[in-house]
């Protein structure tokens, strides 16, 4: 992939015919490096839809590096779409996927992405940036390619010097890459590095520079034919070597280098070339005709210019924008969560405060029932030493005591019954305990039933979903004590909850062993457990006296 994209792609290619035998993640992967090999095969994407796709699968399902790929590659088709921003917070995204940290970091990866970003930001016009993607571009070229490539990869450094017009850095980093590619034998590349100082030394007055520069770019780059006809891609050259002739007073050669490169487009450096020729020659008819044409040629790239500006700017703009909305859109919802939890909380707190309020209600019943049953007993003691006191005294006829004494006696007997009938208030609104009776549930239809299917000779006792739900039902109704026993702290299994209803109908063990088609040792271990879960005992044949005698306890 990083070496021969052409050959990878071939290969991707060849195994669409097995796409429909690929599972869902496999085919995203295939997907992804497929994506991946033609885009750096030189494809350009005409929609995001796919790489949409890519990036919102790999965010959930993939590997960190996945996830880098795919938003890499996301980026890369904003690019091609014209939406600089979008693809600067793609790339973004994808530098936070990569841990620098381990040894096996794709480097490879980002290489790519600081060089897409260093890309976004010439365009942009923004120098600082770039030579900050740039260090980063450099550092990871170093570590991924040999010696040549990391001297090109230098050479990219020119860009953001040149819009900062710094022109001593550019000199500076292009004479030092040309003595290092010299010294590894890359003596094409050196050469071609050289073309760009020469309108460099021009504009600095410094000829014999622009002459070495001329003369190693045209004899050591390899791009020249042997009719001097350069080679496809870098006729822009011809109007540095105009303006180099231009410069030392050769303005035949000159004119003859600027028509070249009016040929092949370069019509602002052209015109301007030829109207200072026309200027030295001072042919007036001629100067203010190449100073119409570089004015209409200067006006057009002044066109195009404003037009990727505003471009650019709308592009921005309409990232803002969304970024915006989204922002909005994560603080209503962020909003949002907010008023559910503080819901939550104020219907907890509310819950707890009722909860709060019926105990200290409870607590307040109990004090007051103790106090009453305190004033009931102090009554009834009173009342029994007055009556003894008042036998006495009509044994002995003091009829003016005994008046007395019966009328405290009738004041205690009404405190007493005021009394007591604020105890049974009380205890009446106190909740009555369950009471279980085994006696309505033996006479309940369904076990009456039941038991008629165990006692039945003819046919294989069997009972019905529909029969145990109704038996069940039954014994929750009749015996709610004992089936809160059965469902509360170690609660019993099905199969256990159903062997002790059986056994409590009386039903014989072989019979429930076929009603609820198990094996004797397992319908014995059902008993086992259920008689150690409800009452401590390690063996099964206590249970059946263990739940009667449970029963008689309630």
């Amino acid at each position: 992939m990083e070496t021969n994209p052409d050959s990878a792609l071939v290969v991707l290619d060849s195994l669409s015919a097995y796409s429909s035998d690929f599972n869902r993640h496999f085919n995203m992967q295939y997907q992804l490096q497929l994506t991946n090999a033609r885009m750096k095969s030189g494809i350009l994407f005409t929609t995001d839809s796919l790489t949409l796709s890519l990036i919102n699968y790999f965010d959930s399902h993939g590997t960190d590096d996945e996830r880098a790929l795919a938003y890499y590659i996301y980026g890369c088709s904003l690019v091609d779409l014209g939406q600089a921003p979008e693809a600067l917070q793609a790339y973004y995204t994808a530098l936070e996927s990569i841990d620098t940290t381990q040894t096996n970091c794709n480097y490879n990866l980002l290489k790519g992405i600081y060089g897409q970003m260093s890309l976004i930001f010439d365009a942009q016009n923004l120098p600082q940036d770039e030579i900050w993607a740039l260090d980063h571009y450099i550092e990871n070229v170093k570590r991924t390619s040999d010696s040549i490539d990391i001297y090109l990869a230098e050479y990219r450094m020119t860009a953001p010097y040149f819009l900062l017009n710094e022109i001593d850095s550019i000199l500076d980093i292009t004479q030092d890459l040309f003595k290092s590619l010299k010294r590894i034998g890359a003596n094409k590349d050196a050469a071609i590095i050289m073309g760009a100082t020469i309108p460099l030394y021009l504009e600095r007055g410094d000829l014999n520079k622009a002459r070495e520069s001329v003369r190693v770019y045209e004899e050591e780059s390899g791009l020249f034919e042997s009719n001097g006809k350069i080679a496809n891609g870098y006729e822009g050259y011809y109007v540095f070597k105009g303006d180099y002739e231009l410069a030392i007073n050769h303005l035949d050669s000159a004119e003859m280098y600027y028509r070249k490169a009016i040929q092949y487009d370069y019509l602002p450096g052209a015109y301007k070339g030829l109207l200072g020729v026309y200027r030295k020659r001072n042919y007036a008819d001629s100067i203010y005709h190449f100073s119409l044409l570089l004015e209409a040629a200067q006006n057009t790239l002044h066109n195009q210019m404003r037009t990727t500006a505003i471009h650019q700017m709308s592009a921005l703009y309409n990232y803002n924008r969304s970024q915006k909305e989204a922002e909005q859109e994560r603080e209503k919802s962020r909003i949002l969560k907010m008023s559910i939890v503080l819901v939550i909380i104020l219907f907890v707190f509310l819950l707890i405060l009722l909860q709060w309020l019926y105990l200290r209600n409870q607590r307040k019943k109990k004090r007051e029932l103790a106090k009453l049953n305190r004033r009931l007993q102090r009554a009834a003691t009173a009342h029994s030493e007055i009556s003894a006191e008042l036998q006495m005294l009509k044994d002995k006829d003091y009829d003016r005591i005994i008046a007395e004494k019966e009328s405290k006696e009738c004041a205690l007997k009404d405190e007493i019954e005021k009394l007591n009938t604020t105890i049974n208030n009380y205890q009446q609104t106190k909740t009555k305990e369950p009471v279980d009776n085994l006696d309505a549930f033996l006479s309940s239809d369904i076990a009456i039933l039941i038991t008629k299917k165990a006692d039945s000779k003819t046919e294989k006792p069997h009972i019905t979903d529909r029969q145990w739900s109704l038996l069940q039902s039954q014994f929750c109704k009749s015996l709610p004590a004992m089936n809160k026993a059965f469902t509360e702290g170690k609660s019993l299994s099905e199969l256990q909850k159903k062997s002790c209803i059986l056994i409590l109908l009386g039903i014989p063990d072989a019979t429930i062993r076929m009603m609820l088609d198990c094996s004797k040792s397992v319908f014995s271990d059902a008993k086992l457990h259920s008689n150690v879960k409800l009452f401590g005992q390690n063996n099964a044949r206590s249970l059946r006296n263990n739940l009667l005698d449970g029963l008689k306890s309630t």
